[in-house]
């Protein structure tokens, strides 16, 4: 009997993403970090969305990202996640579906709406993200699936979902899943700022159950403390078997089983948007992994993913494996 192909999880905060190209000064005339992710209110979303005028919508989040790309690169998956049951709902829904990926958790219906994230992409190709967590905070241990698929190699947390209300207990009940069925557990910390506001929960979880870190500099720097890549890269090492540090343009060093690879970033003709390309990059690296590739390997497949998609406007399309 063949072998079945091993499959990718993940869990984090839904998103419908608007994306829209904007000048170098609009995220400091309303009080945003360039490059940072920011949590706010319904009503500033909306006046967000108002001001940048006509925007791309498409279906996001970052681990969802890295889950959709996992489908467009052949493999299936599972996505632990909450959306209502509204149009942008049912949107995040056929998008997944579309991709081979199954969202196993029922829908929000007291009237709360999808999670939602205006994104501004100023012309050096740097996004920053005001997110409407919505739905997403609602999600709850007891709306997670009784089991993952046996053929789960790999279960990808995300950073963001310890902002929602339950994200520890929920991060808990997943990991406890995916043990159940094998599978080895990663972390992405999704951005410096969240690593701020969620270090002791990245920590505990890094300490206990983590066997794979995905994170560029700042985020690694920020859990670990390090004045630079290396340090920071070492410091992971005490904590968890293999280390993904992304570097943008300097590319990735790669670490497993204490053997230290450096990785080059593809290169671009032009960049784009770099929305999206951290969650690329680990849908590559994760799927080469799940595969039984070597990790250095690996971190040329999560590279040749993440220049794929900073060449064009938005986390998703024009990813399809080559």
């Amino acid at each position: 009997m063949s072998k079945k192909t091993p499959q990718i999880a993940g869990i984090g905060n839904p998103l419908v993403d608007v994306l829209a190209s904007v000048e170098l000064g609009a995220p400091a005339k309303h009080g945003l970090t360039v490059g940072e992710m920011h949590l706010v209110d319904a009503a500033t979303a909306s006046a967000l969305y108002a001001d940048i005028g006509p925007g791309v919508q498409q279906s996001g989040g970052s681990v969802a990202n890295t889950i959709a790309h996992v489908g467009d690169l052949g493999l299936k998956g599972t996505f632990l996640g909450k959306v209502a049951a509204d149009d942008l709902g049912r949107v995040f829904r056929a998008d997944m579906a579309t991709l081979g990926i199954d969202v196993p958790v029922p829908d929000q219906t007291d009237g709360t709406a999808t999670g939602h994230c205006v994104v501004m992409v100023t012309p050096d190709g740097e996004r920053t993200m005001s997110t409407y967590l919505g739905a997403c905070e609602c999600l709850a241990p007891e709306d997670m699936p009784q089991s993952l698929p046996a053929e789960t190699a790999i279960l990808l947390v995300e950073g963001y979902h310890f902002d929602t209300p339950h994200g520890a207990a929920n991060v808990a009940r997943a990991v406890e899943l995916a043990r159940g069925v094998g599978a080895r557990i990663a972390l992405t910390p999704s951005d410096a700022a969240c690593v701020d506001r969620q270090r002791a929960a990245m920590l505990a979880l890094i300490a206990g159950d983590c066997d794979i870190l995905i994170g560029n500099e700042l985020e690694l720097a920020a859990l670990s403390g390090a004045e630079d890549p290396m340090s920071a890269l070492h410091w992971a090492l005490e904590h968890v078997a293999t280390v993904a540090l992304t570097r943008s343009e300097n590319g990735a060093l790669i670490a497993d089983g204490g053997v230290v690879s450096e990785v080059a970033a593809q290169p671009v003709a032009k960049v784009v948007d770099t929305t999206g390309a951290g969650d690329a990059f680990a849908a590559g690296f994760l799927s080469a992994l799940a595969l039984g590739k070597a990790a250095p390997d690996a971190g040329r497949s999560g590279a040749d993913l993440a220049a794929r998609v900073i060449g064009h406007f938005g986390a998703r399309q024009g990813t399809a494996a080559a």
